[in-house]
């Protein structure tokens, strides 16, 4: 089979199992309703029947971003909000996925990476980024072009994880979260295993890249007309992922996902700008799109940041003080793992001492384990 270029490159995980492998916070009891809730006022009322009553008729033609499995675009399509659809992702294994279930709809699919490619067809009056954005490099450059390519009297709708990159939770979250868990009973407590960001770069260096940008920098294009903040700094962080409180029965476990939403929605209101999610539809602003001067410093800002990133292997920014005892603490573990002189000249020498205690015989049926002369003269 032939190598992925994309794959190769480290722009999309081998697989879409990154994705679509973990459990998420909306299995418990009440989540969606309590989400749904802060977006539309209603706990009954999804963002897509709430963005088609806002814009009081039919979309023309919809560009869904990183669209994935292609459930947005085929929903929106079947309730009428959308006349027709184009979908793009990077990932082949999704996009096959969604062809085959687009099952004959006005639904159109591409292969594209956002952060450089440019985005197909013409005569979008919505694109839709659910859940997309975050996962975007070049955020800059991809909201700019949506901003070009969205007709006058376009919109833009957000439904999008707009925390801390990479997930790695400031104090304050990390401690609000902290409190909450020792609230529920011991056997439904989170693990709170912080996001270590070595395994985020192997496993998908993509989640999460510049999730703290999307918002600035779509206020930079756009202009937000509406706009919910959904929370999550508590409830998302202790229940994804959490399996032993999402298997257990929902009657046990109802209540104190109404007492973690309850104590989420508090911290969220108390400072909206440390909520994890947001909900918002805005309309671009094609003024700023003629401004050459501006347009060119954001770029060069965008380039020198991934530049600085790309010769870090990824990094970009200073590890918080958690991330920081994270990694001294796995760096101690690895230190015992993989022992220095010292301890190898000790464990030589105790092992040659028991090796002598040990009959011929028994040696000679020993070195025939395989392996066992490689341990024996890495010991020596």
């Amino acid at each position: 089979m032939a190598t992925d270029p994309l794959v190769t490159a480290g722009v999309v995980p081998p697989s879409s199992d990154t994705y679509y492998r973990d459990r998420y916070w909306n299995e418990a009891p009440g989540v969606d309703m309590h989400l749904q809730r802060r977006a539309t006022g209603d706990p009954f009322m999804d963002w897509i029947t709430h963005l088609h009553r806002w814009h009081g008729r039919p979309f023309r033609k919809a560009l869904v971003l990183n669209c994935g499995n292609g459930w947005v675009e085929q929903m929106m399509v079947d309730r009428g909000v959308v006349a027709e659809a184009v979908g793009v992702d990077i990932g082949a294994d999704l996009l096959a996925e969604a062809e085959r279930a687009a099952a004959g709809r006005p639904i159109r699919y591409y292969r594209l990476d956002v952060n450089s490619g440019a985005f197909p067809e013409d005569g979008y009056d919505l694109v839709v980024n659910h859940a997309a954005g975050h996962h975007i490099a070049y955020v800059d450059r991809v909201f700019r072009a949506i901003a070009h390519i969205l007709t006058d009297d376009g919109v833009l709708v957000s439904w999008d994880y707009v925390g801390p990159h990479r997930n790695q939770y400031p104090g304050d979250i990390w401690e609000a979260a902290h409190r909450v868990n020792t609230m529920l009973p011991a056997e439904l407590q989170s693990p709170m295993n912080y996001p270590w960001l070595p395994v985020m770069l192997t496993e998908d260096p993509t989640e999460a890249i510049h999730s703290e940008l999307v918002l600035p920098v779509m206020r930079r294009y756009f202009s937000l007309d509406y706009e919910r903040a959904l929370g999550g700094a508590i409830a998302y962080v202790l229940l994804t992922p959490n399996p032993a409180f999402l298997d257990a029965p929902p009657e046990a476990t109802a209540p104190w996902a109404e007492l973690m939403l309850a104590e989420d929605a508090a911290f969220t209101d108390a400072d909206p700008s440390r909520s994890l999610f947001v909900y918002a539809i805005a309309r671009p602003c094609k003024g700023v799109l003629a401004d050459t001067i501006q347009l060119a410093a954001w770029a060069a800002e965008e380039d020198e940041r991934e530049r600085r990133a790309a010769e870090s292997g990824g990094r970009y920014y200073p590890a918080t003080a958690i991330a920081e005892t994270l990694d001294r603490s796995v760096s101690n573990t690895l230190s015992l793992i993989r022992p220095g002189r010292a301890w190898r000249v000790a464990m030589a020498s105790t092992a040659r001492a028991l090796g002598r205690r040990v009959p011929a015989s028994m040696r000679r049926r020993l070195w025939r384990v395989p392996g066992a002369k490689a341990v024996w003269r890495r010991l020596a």
